[in-house]
């Protein structure tokens, strides 16, 4: 029973590893969507796990992936310091259900997430299954 469990952890690092390769090779440091407006086909929700105290949890949306040197964060709604209207300018565009930001403006615009709240790389297998569909969905949305 151990190695099917260490074959599904292996699967489950080469699929992240995978979507940051694919991230990285369309310059994509960052991609933030509106759940509201994107249309997708489930939601991506994370069931999250406190720090402090494991058997705390909650539900946190997913509102986007960041590449941050070399590890993919999830960003988490309404917990993140990032809000999506920031990234348009509302007087002269309309508004866009996917953003994409380059590594260097990813930085620069969303600073470290180990340091900040609202980035986590929790989640199941099931749980990051339905992000990595809702990733592909925002890429053919912008």
């Amino acid at each position: 029973m151990e190695s099917t469990d260490k074959s599904v952890d292996a699967i489950f690092a080469e699929a992240k590893e995978a979507i940051a390769a694919d991230m990285k090779a369309r310059g994509i440091g960052a991609i933030i969507w509106d759940n509201a407006s994107a249309g997708f086909h489930q939601i991506p929700e994370i069931l999250h796990h406190s720090d402090k105290d494991p058997d705390k949890t909650r539900v946190a949306r997913i509102m986007g992936l960041y590449c941050y040197e070399g590890t993919l964060y999830e960003i988490e709604e309404d917990r993140a310091p990032v809000k999506f209207d920031d990234f348009w300018d509302k007087d002269t565009e309309a508004a866009p259900t996917v953003v994409t930001l380059s590594k260097d403006i990813a930085v620069k615009d969303l600073g470290n997430p180990e340091k900040t709240k609202g980035y986590t790389t929790q989640g199941t297998l099931e749980e990051w299954t339905v992000i990595a569909d809702c990733y592909f969905e925002a890429l053919n949305e912008r």
